[in-house]
């Protein structure tokens, strides 16, 4: 049976159909050598993250694959590996699975019972009649409680939203806690944690000022005391908010997902999808952090390469600088050396050699070995230190 030649079309429907790591060992190669291929013959393959959307059941868009008339009717140089059988039960395995095969179907109690501490703590503080002042309608304390922030009207839902799926989510290996500061709610595996929150979309209007907003405005106009500190102006607002009930469970800052009811489902049929969501963006981050941690070693090892080779190259300046100094002291000194044997020999020549004279050629002899750096040898005059004034002060 003729092998199967697999075309830039082919190759690009498997690796949008399945992982570069599932699709490689197809072909007995590895991940990266497929990407590269992939690269090589532009095909454009899954952005990171692609699969952990489709695994919280969404449908990210796919990147099509653009024309290439240099590879029209080429064969891909991949063959299929003997050890692949697309039937075998190991090949289905590795398949992805959806967020309801991972996670299952999570069901809602009808009311609170037995609730998270984190949850307890959020109702004592949210249910308050008083110290609510926020101008949306919102209530809020993510202080110390799980952050949830809606309206007075979304709050027992909230509530019960957020203790199912904490409870869901332990029940899966994560943990929800506060964050160190004590500011805030984080999901946790291990040592790495992301924001979580829930709040409520509320809608903005343009505000219509109201007959009776009209006359306040208007008493002010009339009152003497207008301009007084005490007499403000009875300022309508710019705009109405009004509730929608829409809730979103937010986790994460970058990268971050988050999860809405929607006009045909609502959040409480779509807990699975957060609970697999939050695994795996724990995941993506975890990933991301060892990134990150790689590259600052790979930075601090590059830094530490280039400041030794910055060192050994200004230790060789050093020694290269010491040894052209030394090489100009010896030329000196073998300058001085002719210079005084010249000396020496016209004064014999001319018979004017006098105790003087040699007494000069002695010490000139001497300076000229004092500047040899092959003669170990002393100038005790000009090598010594240097003279300190006594008793003499210049201004």
């Amino acid at each position: 049976m003729p092998e199967t030649v697999i075309t830039r079309e082919m190759l690009y429907q498997e690796v949008w159909t399945d992982p570069v790591a599932v699709v490689a060992p197809r072909y007995g190669i590895s991940d990266v050598a497929l990407a590269k291929i992939c690269k090589k013959h532009r095909i454009p393959i899954p952005p990171r993250g692609y699969w952990a959307k489709i695994k919280a059941g969404r449908t990210p868009p796919k990147l099509p694959l653009s024309r290439a008339p240099e590879f029209d009717g080429y064969p891909m140089p991949l063959d299929r590996s003997p050890n692949y059988d697309p039937d075998s039960p190991k090949t289905l395995s590795e398949k992805p699975m959806t967020a309801l095969e991972r996670i299952g179907t999570i069901e809602l109690p009808p009311e609170l019972v037995s609730p998270h501490p984190l949850i307890r703590a959020a109702a004592k503080r949210l249910k308050k009649k008083t110290g609510w002042d926020n101008y949306k309608g919102l209530r809020s304390a993510p202080d110390e409680v799980f952050n949830i922030e809606v309206t007075k009207g979304s709050l027992d839902r909230a509530l019960l939203l957020a203790d199912t799926l904490i409870k869901a989510l332990e029940t899966h290996g994560v943990s929800v806690q506060l964050n160190d500061k004590k500011t805030g709610s984080v999901v946790c595996i291990g040592s790495t944690s992301l924001p979580i929150s829930i709040t409520e979309h509320v809608a903005r209007s343009k505000h219509e000022v109201t007959p009776s907003e009209k006359r306040a405005i208007e008493r002010w106009q009339r009152s003497p005391n207008r301009w007084s500190p005490e007499n403000h102006y009875p300022r309508p607002p710019d705009y109405d908010y009004t509730p929608t009930g829409k809730l979103t469970i937010s986790i994460g800052l970058y990268p971050s997902r988050s999860w809405s009811d929607t006009s045909k489902t609502a959040l409480e049929s779509r807990l699975h999808q957060v609970v697999a969501g939050v695994q795996d963006l724990l995941e993506e981050h975890r990933l991301y952090l060892l990134e990150q941690q790689r590259r600052e070693i790979e930075r601090q090892r590059a830094r530490e390469r280039y400041e030794r080779q910055v060192e050994i190259r200004k230790q060789e300046k050093r020694r290269l600088e010491s040894l052209e100094s030394e090489a100009i002291r010896w030329a000196d000194a073998e300058r001085l050396r002719r210079y005084i044997e010249a000396v020496e020999n016209s004064a014999v020549a001319k018979g004017e050699m006098t105790q003087e004279l040699q007494a000069w050629i002695d010490w000139a002899r001497l300076k000229a070995d004092c500047r040899d750096p092959l003669i170990p040898v002393s100038d005790a005059v000009l090598d010594g230190p240097e003279p300190e004034a006594r008793g003499y002060h210049y201004w």
